[in-house]
């Protein structure tokens, strides 16, 4: 079994929809204006003896939408 963790918090979460699948989410509405880019780090380690782990960094960048 793989288990995955994000380092960056809010505003985005790990769901996990299907045993096998994980997918990273906001917790809410993006602004360009407060922050334009995000680095998140996603980690995935198994069960197993020795434990094998990989990381990813994941860098987002928040486009714009006419709001006016």
């Amino acid at each position: 079994e793989v288990h995955c963790l994000l380092d960056g918090g809010p505003p985005f979460r790990l769901e996990k929809p299907f045993e096998d699948h994980y997918r990273t989410v906001t917790t809410r509405e993006l602004d360009r204006e407060q922050m334009s880019e995000y680095n998140l780090t996603e980690r995935a380690h198994d069960g197993g003896s020795p434990s094998l782990q990989s990381s990813a960094v994941l860098a987002l960048r928040v486009l714009d939408v006419n709001d006016n």
